[in-house]
């Protein structure tokens, strides 16, 4: 997957939904293949940034160390991790094969951590959307992503449609053609120079 170096950068200096320091670990075989790196993590939108932190604590903001895309991911709390109090894991649909721990300094701070990313994807938004969506048919008899198609358009029931009692027709009925302007008649005895160079 490619990325615009300059605005993934400037998308992990804004205002995040959770940040926080934290460790984590690729896992092989069941333990972590190279040990726990400490990093700050930062979550926006569906991205998952991680930054450095250097000897003396300090967390490099400038540029972060890499980043998960958070689409079809799975994210699981985690209590019999070697080496962690509380962890949870993150894996991908797509890679099975590979899985991260992080751990965190509290219980309360790994469920958070867990609600925010699971609610940030793209597939956690469209889901919740079509469940109001249904909703909202349910209670008004009107799907709401189709009063606005396009443009702003509204459409609804014509007035016709309303007088009548008919709710079957929700639609306004598509404009027609306009029509074309009148002829005008010319009389036969007068003739009109054309110039076909400003035609």
């Amino acid at each position: 997957m490619r990325f615009n170096n300059k605005e993934m950068i400037h998308v992990s200096h804004s205002n995040p939904v959770l940040e926080g320091r934290m460790s984590y670990a690729k896992m092989s075989n069941g333990y972590a293949s190279k040990g726990f790196k400490e990093r700050w993590f930062r979550l926006k939108y569906n991205l998952l940034f991680y930054f450095k932190i250097n000897g003396f604590g300090q967390v490099d903001l400038h540029q972060p160390a890499g980043v998960f895309v958070l689409e079809n991911s799975i994210v699981r709390l985690e209590n019999n991790t070697p080496g962690t109090l509380f962890s949870f894991s993150l894996s991908f649909k797509d890679e099975p094969d590979k899985k991260y721990i992080i751990s965190s300094q509290s219980e309360d701070h790994v469920h958070q951590w867990i609600k925010c990313i699971q609610s940030s994807t793209y597939e956690y938004m469209r889901t919740r959307m079509t469940s109001i969506q249904k909703k909202i048919v349910e209670l008004t008899g009107k799907d709401p992503l189709l009063m606005y198609p396009e443009e702003g358009k509204k459409i609804g029931r014509t007035k016709r449609s309303v007088a009548d009692g008919d709710d079957s027709d929700l639609f306004f009925n598509p404009p027609t053609d306009p029509l074309p302007p009148p002829r005008h008649k010319h009389d036969a005895g007068k003739t009109v120079d054309t110039n076909l160079i400003e035609l």
